[in-house]
């Protein structure tokens, strides 16, 4: 286990780190971050992580501020005196909301959920060849509704709170899914996948990729523009992903 300590109070990241040996003693702490513009700076480069633990309230600010100009790379175990941010938390990653100050006992309840969590998103992803996929969407039109075929559809972009699939004529079509995330897990992930924060490519429409900057791809779509670029979190995966 590689974990992530984001806490800027002494005394509570001691807590958690002492908690985290008695539950893992093989786990290893990659970093201790106390401030938002330190958490922007380690997310900056690609990381290997399975686990966040995350305070809220920080020295420089809202964690969540750093959270939404990044893609993590892993699920987010909040761990706060505040009772009122828990649909911030679940926003940004978050499985869990541990009220400080929390036991052990309310600790481990947390790791067996995380363990759910991982064991079911394993099982899904061995099981996915089984799994029914998306193969349309109904789209309202001034005139009525039509049905957009999946197959028609290049990439899906998240922008101001709606979710636009673009069809291979170029024009763009609101669908109801209500984030990315959710419109996701509908999808054949041997066919598409998601390379950033709010971009899902079709791979059926993909014409070519190259280096953009550090760890990041600049992909190239038929009939769009400009490309798109990957997150750094997720460029080696796309390259695993494009590998079969």
């Amino acid at each position: 286990m590689r974990i992530v300590i984001i806490e800027d109070e002494p005394l509570a990241a001691q807590k958690l780190t002492g908690y985290i040996a008695q539950y893992w003693p093989e786990a290893e702490i990659v970093a201790e971050l106390g401030l938002v513009s330190q958490v922007l700076a380690f997310f900056a480069e690609s990381q290997q992580i399975d686990l966040i633990f995350s305070d809220i309230e920080l020295g420089d600010g809202q964690v969540f501020s750093a959270m939404q100009q990044l893609d993590l790379p892993c699920p987010v175990i909040f761990t706060t005196s505040y009772d009122n941010f828990w649909m911030d938390a679940f926003q940004s990653q978050g499985i869990e909301y541990l009220l400080k100050p929390f036991s052990y006992k309310r600790f481990c309840q947390a790791l067996t959920n995380y363990a759910q969590l991982s064991a079911a998103m394993t099982k899904g992803a061995e099981s996915s060849n089984d799994k029914q996929y998306k193969t349309r969407f109904i789209v309202k039109k001034s005139t009525g509704s039509v049905v957009l075929p999946i197959a028609d559809i290049s990439c899906f972009r998240a922008a101001n709170g709606v979710i636009l699939a673009r069809d291979k004529q170029g024009e763009y079509h609101i669908i109801s899914e209500s984030s990315i995330t959710e419109l996701e897990g509908r999808l054949d992930p041997r066919q598409f996948f998601r390379l950033n924060r709010s971009e899902v490519l079709n791979l059926t429409y993909l014409e070519r990729f190259e280096p953009y900057a550090k760890d990041t791809l600049a992909v190239y779509v038929k009939q769009l523009n400009e490309p798109i670029i990957t997150s750094k979190t997720r460029s080696a995966g796309f390259r695993r992903w494009l590998e079969g």
